[in-house]
């Protein structure tokens, strides 16, 4: 999977690909190669890159106290990563698709030189005031980052990023070029070669597309909404072909949102998610289904 091929895919869905499923929120097309990706791409010439912090209501900000970080032990666990394969005292770490910035104010306790990119002007100025974190809308394709901050980074991160942005590939290539020689990247992200999508992509077919489950949640066309689910191989291709060498690259079981979140999703109904709330909880407390893949490369010296 090459950059030329995959933004020729992107930028002309219809004519590279077939559409595969026709959801709720989405239009999902598959590639020749089985690169599946919806036909929507953000507008992100129109974003400005100031942040406007009259966007950040009393509303927005409860969504991200009580939604966007409410698991907070995923925060945790995502430092404990980090710290696995970085000495943290005194190093230099960007936050690609920031949020409200938990992870990064988790860092600076340790002693982190933090710096976040966020597009959603609600998101970044809850970071930057509620925390006190250097945060940045600019994208990291822009010359704001790859000719400012080449080679500049001990590690860069993308937790929950990567399925969100138009261009992946070019992403993932825009973040390798801010990384020293030797500094590490380190991705989580929905993977397609598990069993929610499996599950999806099975009831999609029996039902004739009339109840696709796990898909309606795990693609949206809409500002910042997924548009793609890598599998594990393609996101190990997409690594070397970016000059990361794969250090670990394994499945595990993450929940970014509360369950009711997702029972919305798939029920749009309350009391249906209210009824079906108990048995979901017992589910997951015994079935840990691994859901999500967690890679992690480091920048060869030379690319």
């Amino acid at each position: 999977m090459d950059k030329e091929n995959l933004d020729a895919l992107k930028r002309n869905p219809a004519r590279n690909a077939r559409l595969r499923y026709k959801l709720k929120n989405a239009n999902v097309y598959v590639s020749a190669g089985g690169y599946h990706f919806t036909d929507y791409l953000d507008p992100l010439a129109e974003i400005s890159p100031e942040i406007d912090g009259a966007r950040l209501t009393n509303e927005e900000a409860a969504y991200i106290e009580t939604q966007l970080q409410a698991n907070s032990q995923k925060f945790n666990h995502q430092v404990e990563i980090l710290r696995k394969h970085l000495p943290t005292r005194n190093a230099q770490v960007l936050d690609i698709g920031c949020g409200g910035g938990l992870f990064l104010s988790l860092l600076q306790r340790e002693g982190v030189q933090t710096t976040g990119i966020e597009l959603s002007d609600s998101r970044a100025q809850y970071a930057a005031t509620k925390h006190g974190l250097e945060i940045h809308k600019q994208p990291i394709e822009s010359d704001f980052w790859q000719k400012g901050y080449r080679d500049h980074f001990d590690a860069v991160t993308l937790w929950d990023v990567i399925e969100h942005v138009n261009y992946p590939f070019q992403t993932l290539g825009c973040a390798a070029n801010v990384l020293k020689p030797g500094g590490v990247l380190l991705i989580d992200t929905p993977c397609r070669d598990s069993l929610y999508h499996r599950v999806g992509e099975i009831t999609y077919r029996l039902s004739g597309g009339r109840f696709p489950t796990f898909l309606n949640a795990m693609y949206s066309s809409h500002l910042f909404g997924h548009k793609q689910i890598f599998s594990s191989g393609e996101m190990k291709d997409m690594f070397a072909s970016s000059g990361l060498q794969v250090m670990e690259l394994q499945k595990f079981h993450e929940l970014s949102f509360p369950y009711e979140f997702y029972l919305k999703k798939l029920f749009h109904s309350a009391a249906l998610v209210k009824s079906a709330l108990p048995a979901v909880r017992a589910f997951f407390w015994l079935f840990k289904i691994r859901n999500k893949m967690l890679v992690i490369g480091r920048k060869r010296s030379s690319r």
